[in-house]
C-alpha cells in the first residue's frame, strides 16, 4: 500500500500532505465531470472537505455497506486510486439532480444519509462507466504539486 498505485501511506502521515493531494484532485474533477453541481455546491458554501473526506481516507470503508466496499477494494487493488474517484463521481452524479435543488443545510444531511440510499451494483456500474484517466489525475496531481511549491516560495520570502 506505499507503491503507485494504491499508495495510501502519506494520507496520514505527518502534515496529512496526500490528504490535501487527494481532496485537491478530487475537487478538480468534480469540476471537470459535473460543473454543474460543482457550481451550486460553490454557492451553497459545501467544500469537497464537507463529504469526501470520510469517502477517501477510509476508502469507503467507514460508512458504506460491505459488500460495495469489497467491489471498490478490489478494483482499488488492481488500479489504485482511479476507482476511488470514480465512486465519488458516481455517487455525486446519480445524485446530482437532487443536490442541485438542496441549500447547504439540506446537502450536509443528505450526505450523512447517503450511505444507506446506495445501490452498491448500480454505482460500481455508473463509477466504471466514467471516462475519468490516469492523465486526469495526473493533471490535477501535478498542480497541486506546483501550488505547494508556490506556496512555499512566497512563504520563505
Amino acid at each position: 500500500m506505499q507503491n503507485k498505485p494504491c499508495s495510501m501511506r502519506g494520507l496520514f502521515a505527518e502534515g496529512m500532505k496526500e490528504t490535501h493531494k487527494v481532496l485537491h484532485v478530487s475537487e478538480m474533477l468534480v469540476q471537470q465531470f459535473l460543473p454543474r453541481l460543482s457550481k451550486h455546491f460553490e454557492r451553497e458554501h459545501i467544500h469537497v472537505t464537507m463529504y469526501a473526506t470520510q469517502w477517501l481516507l477510509t476508502q469507503y470503508t467507514s460508512s458504506f455497506k460491505f459488500d460495495l466496499v469489497t467491489r471498490i477494494w478490489d478494483c482499488f487493488l488492481c488500479e489504485g486510486w482511479k476507482i476511488i474517484y470514480r465512486v465519488m463521481l458516481a455517487l455525486l452524479q446519480q445524485y446530482q439532480s437532487q443536490l442541485l435543488k438542496m441549500s447547504f443545510e439540506e446537502i450536509l444531511s443528505f450526505f450523512r444519509e447517503l450511505p444507506d440510499r446506495v445501490d452498491g451494483a448500480t454505482l460500481m456500474e455508473t463509477a466504471l462507466k466514467i471516462q475519468l484517466r490516469k492523465q486526469h489525475i495526473e493533471k490535477y496531481e501535478k498542480q497541486w504539486v506546483t501550488q505547494q511549491k508556490q506556496q512555499q516560495q512566497r512563504q520563505s520570502r
